[in-house]
């Protein structure tokens, strides 16, 4: 869909994602808002940024880490330059299955397609089933169903309602290589952070200097107000060679005074520190 072109009615709520329909950024956007929302499906990450930094859309979902293979890096580089925040957080368990057109025999498959972090969450089982198939990543899992539905001998990595939309069979199910598989998806929009909620999670970038000891003096006010760290990430920050931003989740609101107090003593010790929002944390799915 070409976002330039979108017709954005202010009182509309849209909310962007990564598709095509029946991707697992899909099911995310309807666990967190609902079937009444009007559902932007994008062909990127970074063309759900876009369609929300531009106004296309109010908010936008997107991957943040996966419990087996960890950070969605693009994801975490697009939040440093972003002015959006973040405003909500929701955990979705994945269950892959392997698609083809029906009729499809194990012998018959040649090529594998699905999103980088789907063949990574499934390599156990694809290395013991198929190891000498090719296996080719696509922009995400709904894109490689739809892929798969236009050519014989193409197997796609996806979810049940990505078979039903798509007119495929499910080859094998539940083919991820943890049984607990799970993604965490990040609401974001443009605006301040929702208030308190009593169990909240704040996310941050910071910069420090490269000399001995500045990660520790950043991180120690936290430990000193006895806030949790939940996540520590580096990225490159490209500010300058071998320069490294940190993405830190830590348990609590900034709107606590021990937050606040902890913020304010990593911003006297740090180089550059971005909030990027606080926001009620997720609860574990059973």
């Amino acid at each position: 869909m070409n976002l330039e072109t979108l017709n954005t009615h202010p009182t509309r709520q849209v909310v962007a994602y990564l598709g095509p329909a029946g991707s697992y950024s899909h099911a995310a956007a309807l666990k967190g808002f609902g079937a009444e929302v009007e559902l932007l499906p994008v062909a990127d990450i970074p063309a759900v940024f876009a369609a929300v930094e531009r106004g296309h859309a109010a908010f936008g979902v997107v991957p943040v880490e996966n419990s087996s293979e960890g950070a969605i890096a693009l994801t975490l580089d697009l939040l440093f330059t972003t002015p959006l925040t973040i405003q909500a957080e929701w955990l979705l368990p994945i269950h892959h299955c392997l698609l083809a057109q029906p009729g499809t025999r194990e012998g018959d498959i040649r090529l594998i397609r699905a999103h980088p972090q789907a063949l990574g969450q499934c390599r156990v089982w694809l290395q013991g089933h198929y190891p000498a198939v090719e296996k080719v990543a696509a922009s995400s899992n709904s894109e490689a169903a739809r892929l798969a539905a236009t050519e014989a001998g193409v197997a796609a990595i996806a979810g049940r309602t990505a078979a039903a939309l798509y007119d495929l069979e499910v080859v094998a199910s539940s083919i991820e290589d943890a049984h607990d598989n799970t993604t965490r998806f990040l609401s974001l929009a443009h605006g301040a952070h929702p208030p308190l909620s009593g169990c909240d999670k704040t996310s941050l970038f910071f910069l420090v200097r490269n000399e001995p000891g500045a990660l520790l003096r950043a991180l120690e006010p936290f430990h000193r107000h006895g806030i949790n760290l939940c996540k520590l990430e580096s990225r490159p920050s490209r500010k300058a060679a071998w320069s490294y931003s940190f993405y830190v989740d830590v348990d609590g609101h900034r709107d606590d005074a021990r937050m606040s107090a902890a913020l304010e003593e990593l911003g006297r010790v740090s180089m550059e520190v971005k909030l990027l929002g606080s926001y009620p944390a997720a609860r574990q799915p059973v």
